[in-house]
């Protein structure tokens, strides 16, 4: 039945522009994982894309296509690529169809601002139709509201000093309740351990500045992952090299003082919200919800979740993965015959810690646990798979009374979920995988 699943892309991206640029973006994104298609497409597009380079920009002609493209897909994001040089006016005006990306010929912060929307879309739905589960099991279930405060900002701005750090400084002026300048990659990592920012403006000079070094390890962060961070390039291209080395939002620097104000209240309040999802998202429990014995999501939950989940990946033309993983106590002579209770709630926190915020673990048998992976590939479902096994299998557990400290063997099955079929079809088939992987396993042994 795996043999039939053919391999699909992480989104559809619907290009409207030129033929000539979409040929270059066509590979580009391919290369991503991407499928860039045309507007005649757009029935499921996860993004649409408006090339307006080279064009003479016209408000009323975007706002005609975005609207368009938001009928034909109405949970779309709208992208619209411009030129450099387009004065302030039309970008403000460009900014209430889509979120504006200044690009010359290399597509590399492009393609790192669509995974970025991709991430925020993803949590949002899952949110959404978490809650709509929770509504639908009928019974108490307690979660925190999901809300983003308006206050104002906390703003870091990190670089050497100069006309560039001078002009964000005035930019946020109005709208930031504290704004601190440091000089050094040093300095900015003691700022955000001491106190909280809402955004950061990283000014570097290349892309081995070490403040790149530091934009990455903050991605990393389970405190500062939410943190927006901004850099403000000269050149449009420029963004590209700087896209590969971590930098995921960029601004031109001629563009700081009518553009930087709106774009960082605007990152700000969405990773307010996003960071209030995420909290959402692991604090859902309640009767039925969480199993007690492990602290992972319960079979029932599964069952009404995943049937929401299937019947939206099908709606929506969107790959969906699972993993399944048994987890078994290296020696059983002389510790307990199955990982102990406390043993089950660390796996369960660690596949949560190792996982992404939307992924869904439940526990399906008293050592085997199943994580759910909407919008994702088998590819990249067998990559989280590895860190998931690699994770537990490092970890030491202790026994229920403490004496005996001893390790666990994972054993992990990802399979791509088939078009057309049900949750119990889906955990049918990771199950008969896993335990296809334990058989030839232990022939080869």
């Amino acid at each position: 039945m795996q043999e039939d699943i053919g391999a699909a892309p992480k989104a559809r991206i619907v290009y409207v522009g030129g033929d000539e640029a979409r040929g270059a973006l066509t590979v580009a994104f391919e290369d991503a994982g991407y499928a860039l298609v045309s507007h005649e497409d757009a029935s499921r597009a996860d993004i649409g894309l408006i090339d307006l380079r080279g064009r003479h920009v016209s408000s009323r002609k975007a706002q005609s296509i975005a609207g368009l493209l938001r009928k034909s897909s109405p949970e779309s994001s709208i992208l619209i690529m411009i030129d450099p040089y387009i004065d302030e006016t039309a970008r403000r005006a460009l900014r209430r169809h889509g979120e504006l990306v200044v690009m010359l010929t290399r597509p590399e912060a492009l393609i790192e601002r669509c995974r970025q929307v991709l991430r925020l879309r993803n949590i949002a739905e899952e949110a959404g139709e978490r809650l709509k589960s929770l509504a639908g099991l009928n019974r108490l279930s307690d979660f925190p509201p999901i809300s983003a405060p308006a206050a104002h900002l906390r703003v870091l701005i990190a670089g050497e000093a100069g006309p560039v750090a001078l002009a964000a400084l005035n930019a946020l002026k109005p709208i930031t309740e504290q704004c601190v300048c440091v000089f050094s990659a040093g300095q900015a990592l003691r700022a955000v351990e001491s106190m909280r920012f809402d955004a950061a403006i990283f000014l570097p000079k290349r892309d081995s500045d070490p403040l790149m070094s530091l934009a990455r390890s903050l991605r990393r962060h389970p405190k500062h992952a939410n943190m927006p961070i901004i850099f403000p390039m000269h050149d449009p291209d420029d963004a590209a090299a700087f896209a590969q080395r971590g930098a995921s939002d960029f601004l031109l620097t001629g563009h700081i003082a009518s553009d930087l104000g709106p774009k960082a209240q605007l990152s700000a309040r969405r990773a307010r919200l996003l960071k209030s999802m995420r909290r959402f998202l692991q604090a859902c429990e309640g009767d039925g919800v969480r199993d007690q014995g492990s602290g992972a999501f319960t079979s029932a939950f599964l069952a009404e979740h995943g049937a929401r989940l299937c019947a939206r990946a099908d709606q929506n033309g969107r790959a969906m993965a699972l993993i399944a993983l048994r987890i078994e106590t290296e020696s059983k002579d002389h510790g307990e015959a199955e990982p102990g209770r406390r043993a089950l709630h660390q796996a369960a926190r660690l596949i949560n810690r190792v996982t992404r915020a939307e992924d869904l673990a439940a526990r399906v048998a008293t050592d085997t646990f199943l994580v759910l992976l909407p919008a994702t590939t088998e590819k990249n479902a067998e990559k989280a798979a590895l860190r998931i096994q690699g994770v537990l299998e490092n970890t030491v557990f202790r026994s229920t009374n403490d004496d005996l400290l001893y390790g666990v063997h994972v054993e992990t099955a990802a399979v791509a979920r088939p078009d057309g079929c049900c949750i119990e079809e889906c955990v049918a088939l990771a199950l008969a995988v896993l335990r296809e992987n334990a058989d030839v396993t232990v022939s080869a042994s």
